[in-house]
This record gives structure tokens, C-alpha cells and sequence, in this order.
């Protein structure tokens, strides 16, 4: 049995401006226990790899370096690394995201091993650019749940717990979610446009309790330059492709829902997206608009309150006219 606290997973590609202040801020942390740091660099054509083996051989008692001679992919290099996780407890960190208050594990830690039945506990987190400079402004746009116990009435608000680099998890809790992703793989869970992140969290809202600590813990970038191959969204405005693809990813996670033994009903979503859609015609040629409707109806859930929403949408705006 492994006498590992904590095992940090780091994926990283193309990342070399950010992924030295990653493995810093983690180098950073004051943590009474044992901690392990696994990452992997997925065959980058940049200079990411030979920070990864730098920095894994100036700390082989901690830094476990991963450089691939091949790419992966993102999911294949991220499913490597969690297989070589020996900790009790699991923190994730992407690349070029760090951590910004040291005590961080330590207080996660901590929490976890005093309440049994959480299975993952999350921060807060700023959101900087890519020269570390804090957007208070974005922060104010991108909404996650309240301090305290995330349930799944703040899933079902679209709201999310935290960001990756702030949550901490039990490991055994974790692996829920491989019991999600090998249903996919099999075939037995048909799912073809998810939200990973909404996915991830699902999965361990099945598996336990989840925790959100009022503590900011994370540093998450968010890249302005659209030339840059960071993982953060280049794509977070509204337009025909990421409107159908957030669309059908709420009938995707209400599938994933019913497979883990809960139960979510996007409908009243599904009609707020339906207003969206009109506001935004201006935007969407004539034969976006009927496709984007045509999936909003045949994905609800109700479709006979659809139908009714509808009918009395339309007569509001005849009589406002």
C-alpha cells in the first residue's frame, strides 16, 4: 500500500512561458505529509519537455517527469498520468495555471481526512492573462457556487464548484468518473458532445459529498492572444457552432445523469437558450436560427411545455408590436 498523501497531476503541452511557474507554486506548498508531482509533457514542439526533465531531475524525490516521444492527445497523456497516481488524495493543474496560497493541500487535506464522505473539495480562483496581470473585469462574468456544500440544485443552475487547479479529490471517489468514461469508450453510454469539465463533476456528485472552500487557491489563465495554444477558450463568445454544441451537450450530461443514478431536467435552460436565440438573430443567418431551434425542441425534456412556451412567446410579441 502506498504511504502517499497527495499525488498532484500535471498535463501539459506547448506550455513552456507557464509551466516553470506551475511546478513552482506547487514546489511552494507547506504540507506536513508526503506529495508526489506526475507530469507529463505530450511531445511538445517547444521547449515544455526540457523544462519538464529539468525540473524533474532537480527534484526526482517529488517531480515524477513524463515527456512523451510521441503525442497523445490530451485525454490519452491526462488518463496516463492518473494511472500512475499512488496518493490517497488526488490535485489537478493544468499547465499554465499555478497556485497562489501555499497552504492550499494542507487545508484540503485536512478537511478531507476529517469528513470521510466528501469525495472532492474546490477553491476560488483569479483569472490572469498571459503576462500574470489579474482580469477582475472576466472574474465577474464566469459565476461558480457559493462557499460551502456544492449539491446538485448548483449543477442543475449551471453552476460548477471551482476551477480544475483549485479542487482536490479522494482518489477512490475519482475513479467514478472512469466508470462514466468507460461506458463512452464501450459503446454502452452513447455521448457524442460533452462539457468535460461539467462531466468530471457530475460523476463525483455521485460518488459523494463536494466542499467549496471561500479561499482563493488558484491562478487561472486565461489567454487573450488568440495565437496561443493554451487550453484556456479561445472560442467563449456566441456563435452557431459553440451554441449547438452547448445545446446538445445539456441532453449529453442529462444522459450521463440518469447512467450515475441522478436525475436533471435542463428544460427551463433549454427555454431561456430559445430566447437567447432570438436576441442574438442578428448574429445567425436564417437557417441557423431553425437548426438551433429544431435542437433546443427535440432535446427537452416536456415537449408538450415546450410547445406551450412557445405558442405563448409568440403571442407576447404579436401583442408588444
Amino acid at each position: 500500500m502506498s504511504n502517499i498523501d497527495i499525488s498532484v497531476v500535471v498535463a501539459t503541452y506547448k506550455q513552456e512561458k507557464y509551466i516553470g511557474m506551475t511546478l513552482d507554486s506547487i514546489l511552494a506548498q507547506k504540507f506536513s505529509g508526503s506529495i508526489e508531482v506526475i507530469v507529463g509533457d505530450d511531445c511538445s514542439p517547444d521547449s515544455t519537455g526540457e523544462i519538464v526533465r529539468k525540473y524533474g531531475n532537480e527534484y526526482s524525490d517529488i517531480i515524477k517527469a513524463i515527456v512523451r516521444p510521441k503525442n497523445l492527445g490530451a485525454f490519452k497523456n491526462f488518463e496516463d498520468l492518473l494511472t500512475r497516481a499512488q496518493g490517497k488524495y488526488i490535485a489537478l493543474i493544468e499547465g499554465d495555471d499555478y497556485w497562489i496560497d501555499e497552504n492550499k493541500l494542507q487545508e484540503q487535506f485536512d478537511f478531507m481526512e476529517a469528513n470521510p464522505d466528501y469525495v472532492a473539495t474546490f477553491g476560488k480562483s483569479i483569472i490572469v492573462d498571459e503576462n500574470n496581470e489579474r482580469q477582475v473585469e472576466m472574474e465577474q462574468y464566469i459565476k461558480f457556487a457559493e462557499a460551502g456544500e456544492y449539491t446538485i440544485d448548483d449543477f442543475d443552475n449551471y453552476l460548477l464548484p471551482g476551477q480544475t487547479a483549485s479542487s482536490f479529490y479522494r482518489k477512490d471517489g475519482f475513479m467514478k468518473v472512469y466508470e462514466v468514461v468507460r461506458a463512452i469508450k464501450t459503446g454502452r453510454l452513447r455521448v457524442f458532445c460533452t462539457l468535460t469539465d461539467r462531466l468530471l463533476v457530475l460523476s463525483i456528485l455521485a460518488a459523494g459529498r463536494i466542499n467549496k472552500f471561500d479561499t482563493y487557491y488558484s491562478a487561472y489563465r486565461y489567454i487573450l492572444d488568440p495565437s496561443s495554444n493554451s487550453w484556456s477558450s479561445k472560442n467563449d463568445f456566441f456563435n452557431f457552432r459553440n451554441e449547438a454544441k452547448f445545446l446538445i451537450s445539456l441532453h449529453e450530461l442529462e444522459k450521463i445523469a440518469r447512467f450515475v443514478g441522478m436525475k436533471l431536467n435542463y428544460d427551463d435552460r433549454r427555454r431561456y437558450e430559445f430566447a437567447v436565440i432570438a436576441d442574438k438573430k442578428g448574429e445567425l443567418n436564417f437557417l441557423q436560427v431553425i437548426i438551433l431551434r429544431v435542437i433546443d425542441f427535440i432535446t427537452c425534456n416536456n415537449k408538450g411545455e415546450f410547445i406551450k412556451f412557445m405558442v405563448e412567446r409568440k403571442k407576447a410579441y404579436h401583442a408588444a408590436k
